[in-house]
């Protein structure tokens, strides 16, 4: 990731200015107040930074500010692509802010939120302005700095916990969604369990209630059946006077008398046959009054389990629905039960994937805390390189309780992502005496802009952004800045790097250089920018040195840039602001 230029209208003393950066260290100078911080003011606007509508320039109607970087990495080019702005080479922030009114920022030309717009800008530029870097205060950043440290072992062990922890999460929403669908329906099984237990016990069979029924009327209307039975039994056979008997007799007396008339003789066979169907119906009279009985006992029996059934036929509509529906009922208690046990390997299951990242995070853990004494002992090498004796650097790593977490194997449960289970907070303790404190709460803006300096040095980051420091020489004297030059320039053999600075021994150490100057004009003071090598460099270096060019200024300056094996790196070019 490269800026290549940033172009400034209307900002403060900036009419008009496009300034060009080249890969490496960069540095900018000029005298106090010709508008050096402003360039960096315009570029955080162009970043979604905080930019005010008073430092428009008076008379104009908006203040515009755009940067352009060159070759955007992975995952600027992946968020862009999630925007909808067509990938590129290159990538242009713009951030135009009138005098009144709602400001306007633009991705490539697209219209984007001022969020969105910070977002992107963090990814492609680290400001470190009065040693604050907003990136370095976050403990995400410091995980991500201390795992890039790390190396091929780290990485190899974040990918381990990444595949871990999401095979733990799959396996854990299984169990969640069975559990969701078994809730969804908690009050349903509810109902049917029941229903089971109500109608189960009952035994009802389909047509039971119209056969009780009958058999009921029957038992009450016994002691009459069987005298009716008996009267026909009497009637048709039981004695002389019955039908049968009397028929009998009728057809003796004109049997002599068939042979005379043929009419008559039919008539006598077919009273012959009736008296047969007589006599047999006497019998079957008798027998069906045998049978019948009164039996109290099984009338009250089936008069309670009528009423049993009556209340399931008003509760259901009918005995055949509510057999239905018992069917139903006893299905679903069978299914929920059976996968009751599926529940249970989907439950074993997740505490195995939750075990494994337990694991996995564990042996992370372990890869970041040798690589965390490393690097305290690297960047705290450095800080006392940079006049700091007696800093020392702390890399403190922290875990969070969480009973639904990983157990790393001390039977504490532990919060758990996909980057493992540790809170990385870098400390530092400036003074013999002090005690590391946390970069937001101890370290003044100058000791935090040489720690600063000192991980870019120590730490090299895939895809970093572009660093640009203000006022990076706060502090500290000749020797000091030398030593921060030399590390700006290592710094500047892997990323870009843009500083502001006073000190001639950290401008001599840059392979390219711009002056910032403010002219006095009738309509106010307008800034200028002019990229510098050769000659105008050595000037530029002695004036940094003694605010004056005499020979021996720039003799020393000339020294200077031979020190930093600066030569005539620059393409000199003059651009006014």
């Amino acid at each position: 990731m490269v800026l290549r230029e940033l172009r400034v209208s209307n900002l403060a003393v900036i009419e008009d200015a496009r300034l060009s950066f080249e890969e490496g260290f960069s540095v900018l100078t000029g005298e106090t107040g010709s508008g050096k911080s402003m360039c960096v003011n315009a570029l955080r606007a162009a970043l979604g930074g905080r930019l005010e509508s008073e430092t428009v320039r008076a008379g104009t109607p908006a203040a515009r500010v755009a940067a352009v970087f060159d070759n955007p990495g992975p995952q600027l080019r992946a968020r862009r692509a999630e925007l909808g702005i067509p990938d590129d080479d290159l990538i242009t922030l713009s951030r135009e802010v009138p005098a009144s009114g709602r400001a306007v920022c633009r991705v490539d030309g697209a219209l984007v939120s001022q969020a969105v717009l910070r977002e992107l800008g963090d990814l492609c530029v680290d400001v470190t302005a009065q040693g604050t870097s907003h990136r370095m205060l976050r403990r995400s950043w410091q995980r991500e700095v201390l795992d890039a440290f790390g190396g091929a072992e780290c990485a190899a062990a974040r990918a381990a916990i990444a595949t871990a922890v999401r095979a733990w999460r799959t396996a854990a929403d299984a169990v969640d969604a069975a559990r969701r669908a078994a809730n969804t329906g908690a009050a349903e099984l509810q109902r049917a369990r029941d229903l089971v237990d109500d109608l189960g016990p009952i035994g009802i069979r389909p047509g039971e209630d119209a056969e009780l029924q009958t058999e009921r009327l029957r038992l009450r209307y016994a002691s009459r059946i069987a005298g009716c039975a008996l009267a026909l039994a009497e009637a048709s056979g039981g004695d002389e006077q019955s039908g049968a008997d009397r028929l009998a007799a009728a057809i003796g007396s004109g049997a002599d008398l068939a042979a005379v008339d043929p009419g008559l003789a039919t008539l006598l066979e077919d009273a012959d046959s009736l008296v047969d169907r007589l006599r047999e119906l006497a019998m079957d009279a008798r027998r069906h009054a045998d049978e019948i009985t009164v039996d109290e006992v099984r009338l009250t029996a089936i008069e309670e389990r009528l009423d049993t059934l009556a209340r399931v036929v008003r509760r259901h509509g009918s005995l055949e629905s509510a057999l239905v529906e018992l069917e139903r009922a006893t299905t679903l208690v069978s299914s929920v039960d059976a996968e009751a046990g599926v529940m249970g390997t989907l439950e074993a299951a997740a505490e195995q994937r939750r075990s494994e990242a337990g694991a996995a995070a564990a042996t992370l853990s372990a890869v970041r805390t040798s690589a965390a004494r490393r690097l305290e002992r690297a960047v705290t090498a450095e800080l006392r390189s940079l006049e700091l004796p007696y800093a020392r650097f702390r890399v403190v790593l922290t875990r969070a309780l969480d009973v639904d977490g990983v157990d790393t194997g001390d039977g504490t449960p532990v919060r758990c992502g996909p980057s493992g289970i540790d809170d990385v907070d870098f400390r530092l303790a400036p003074n013999r005496d002090s005690v590391p404190m946390p970069l937001d709460e101890g370290p003044s803006g100058g000791e935090l802009g040489r720690l600063a300096l000192a991980l870019s040095a120590v730490v090299s980051e895939d895809d970093a952004p572009v660093l640009v420091l203000d006022e990076v020489d706060t502090g500290i004297g000749g020797e000091t800045a030398a030593r921060v030059g030399d590390v700006l320039a290592r710094i500047g053999r892997t990323r870009q790097v843009i500083a502001i600075t006073h000190r001639p021994e950290i401008a001599a150490r840059a392979a390219s250089h711009l002056t910032i100057t403010k002219l006095d004009r009738p309509g106010g003071p307008v800034a200028t920018a002019a990229t510098v090598s050769g000659a105008e460099r050595v000037t530029e270096i002695a004036r940094l040195m003694s605010g004056r060019t005499t020979e021996a200024a720039l003799a020393r300056a000339a020294e200077l840039l031979d020190e930093g094996a600066g030569g005539d790196r620059g393409t000199p070019g003059v651009r006014t602001m």
